[in-house]
């Protein structure tokens, strides 16, 4: 895994300076602690920063091709690299042992389409010099970030934003649009980001930029899920067979590397099904790694010691105290935007244990979004059913009643929101509603506030299945701009390769055929993964009740993180940002430490800006 960044001036008179250069690459040394390496050729310049995991003494960056015209910065592992040099070699020359010339040489071959043959993750550049263009690409997922700054003069770019930062050019202006996004979704999704004129790439696109500053943003590859007239109808034994084979694939080639590699294990059915399969295919015990709390109701590593016992892994298990002085503001400053999802801090320290015995692990992300396993889309399917026995006209009435009911009555959400569309469980969990942004608000505030669900792209058609639109919608927002820029940023910090077999493109398009009912009942989730891991992971894995990986942020924010939280959000220094009502705010944090309210998410939501914003805007 590694770090790149690069500036591209369209007036060729003007130079790149490699003091910028190296101040770009310096800011994420975290992502390639290794070596670093420059291309500068007048007004173009090229910044790279490498952790070494394939062909460590060769397959240096930037890397050109045969004749140099043809140069590239490249982020991340493409894993069928081995059957693509073999395509490649009657034609191209090959010097490296390593992924990365063979993206050179696929785009000599396939030009911007060569994209489409990767298997792997990515966030890449590659300048040609012969056509003066600039090629970028993120991988199909999103596992990679890309964000760049492009105005008539020049694009700059870089994997994080702060590297982007270190150009004396740029004016740090919040996008308020951007921070209105944060504060309903937790996080920000493509091509936005927290700052105006700083984009993000979106999953699966490339950008194509030509010397006269032309820039085109293009879709590569999507998520496309099947009709139901599409569906794979086979028995569900002979998928789950099938199913099997592809996991053990998309495990093996993940398990090619010339440094040390481990696994998380965090005891859920995703990570425990990783483990067991690398362990069938590994002649050695797989180094285990996994986070427990002082706080039993959030502990899962006794399940994680299950699979680590039945495997007879090499584990680890790190125990996540409430005394986060230390970690909380590196975790700020990494995330470069404001992050809503705590599970951030369990996810630096697990990549932090890890790191200290390997360089690269294996984990589980991107289960629930293949395989079918949040508790929303079985809320969805509940939901379903109440619209089939109360007719559409009783459906307002039914629902006044609903806004009635105490909390604590069983099902009052569910009775609250029959008369909504099925999607509306995708904003249940929001951290602020409209109601309540326009509360939160003050004044000064721009009217940011749009009602309900308000992205462009919220499910592929509604001829489509529930559990296709519900995972549709989260492939393309929760899944790369929360799960993966966790997963990304909490790894890099530590200089640690996340690698994340579940979400194999192959493996996807396979189980986007799978009918719904092999993904999710009302009783059950994964119903075609469990059925082809079976014999690996334990009834006591595989049938518990989802749990998440989670921290206890509700009792921190009662007890140690309370006078942080308090002196960041109701002191002047917050209060003259002219953004939020302080009387609102008060109220959440009162409310919260005298325990009437569990307003955790509202809170670590407002918490987690105002240290970005002192991080990176007060400085």
């Amino acid at each position: 895994m590694c770090g790149i960044c690069g500036v591209w001036y369209f007036d060729r008179s003007r130079s790149v300076a490699h003091q910028i250069l190296s101040n770009m690459t310096d800011s994420i040394i975290h992502r390639g602690p290794d070596e670093d390496g420059f291309y500068i050729e007048k007004n173009i310049g090229l910044g790279f920063r490498r952790l070494s995991i394939i062909d460590v003494a060769g397959s240096h960056q930037p890397m050109s091709n045969e004749d140099q015209k043809i140069q590239l910065v490249f982020n991340g592992e493409i894993y069928n690299y081995q059957d693509l040099q073999k395509k490649l070699q009657d034609n191209h020359t090959f010097v490296t042992k390593g992924d990365t010339e063979t993206i050179v040489h696929a785009y000599e071959e396939y030009g911007v389409e060569c994209f489409t043959h990767l298997r792997g993750m990515f966030g890449l550049a590659i300048w040609n010099e012969r056509e003066q263009r600039l090629v970028a690409g993120v991988d199909r997922f999103g596992k990679k970030p890309f964000y760049y700054w492009h105005d008539d003069e020049k694009i700059i770019f870089g994997s994080e934003l702060k590297c982007i930062l270190q150009h004396p050019d740029l004016q740090k202006e919040i996008d308020l649009d951007a921070l209105d996004d944060y504060l309903t979704y937790g996080y920000i999704s493509a091509p936005r980001s927290i700052l105006k004129h700083v984009s993000k790439l979106p999953a699966g696109h490339r950008m194509i930029v030509n010397a006269n500053g032309d820039i085109t943003v293009e879709s590569y590859w999507h998520p496309h899920f099947c009709m139901p007239n599409e569906y794979d109808n086979r028995p569900l034994p002979e998928l789950a067979e099938e199913l099997r084979h592809l996991l053990m694939e998309a495990v093996k080639i993940r398990m090619i590397s010339d440094v040390p590699l481990g696994a998380f294990l965090s005891g859920g059915v995703d990570s425990s099904a990783v483990v067991a399969l690398m362990s069938l295919q590994s002649d050695r015990p797989i180094k285990t790694f996994s986070i427990g709390f002082e706080e039993s109701g959030f502990d899962e590593s006794n399940y994680a010691q299950l699979i680590a016992d039945r495997y007879n892994t090499d584990h680890t298990r790190h125990v996540v105290t409430s005394d986060l002085e230390e970690i909380l503001p590196k975790i700020i400053k990494q995330y470069d935007e404001p992050f809503l999802d705590y599970s951030s801090i369990p996810t630096t320290y697990v990549s932090m244990i890890a790191r200290q015995h390997v360089t690269v692990a294996l984990g589980g992300d991107g289960g629930d979004e293949v395989f079918g396993g949040y508790n929303r889309y079985r809320y969805g399917f509940r939901h379903q059913f109440l619209q089939s026995v109360i007719p559409k006209f009783a459906r307002p009435m039914v629902s006044a009643i609903g806004e009635k009911l105490p909390t604590f009555v069983k099902g009052h959400a569910f009775i609250r929101g029959v008369d909504k569309d099925m999607m509306h469980w995708l904003e249940y969990a929001v951290a602020f509603h409209a109601s309540e942004r326009r509360e939160l608000y003050t004044n000064k505030s721009p009217n940011l506030v749009a009602e309900g669900f308000h992205r462009d792209l919220l499910s592929p058609t509604s001829n489509h299945d529930m559990l296709s639109r519900f995972q549709y919608q989260d492939m393309n927002f929760y899944l790369p701009y929360d799960i993966l820029v966790k997963v990304d940023r909490a790894s890099m910090l530590n200089s640690l390769e996340v690698r994340a077999p579940l979400l194999d493109y192959v493996l996807f398009e396979f189980m986007a055929k799978v009918p719904p009912k092999y993904k999710m009942s009302k009783t059950g989730s994964k119903i075609l993964l469990k059925e082809a891991v079976k014999d690996l992971v334990p009834n006591d894995i595989l049938y518990r009740t989802k749990q998440g990986f989670n921290s206890p942020m509700e009792y921190w924010l009662r007890d140690s993180l309370a006078p942080l939280m308090q002196d960041n959000l109701l002191d002047k220094t917050a209060q003259e940002r002219g953004l939020f009502e302080h009387a609102y705010v008060s109220n959440l944090v009162q409310q919260h430490i005298e325990g009437r309210a569990d307003h955790k998410w509202k809170l670590w939501a407002l918490l987690s800006f105002e240290l970005w914003a002192r991080t990176y805007l007060d400085t």
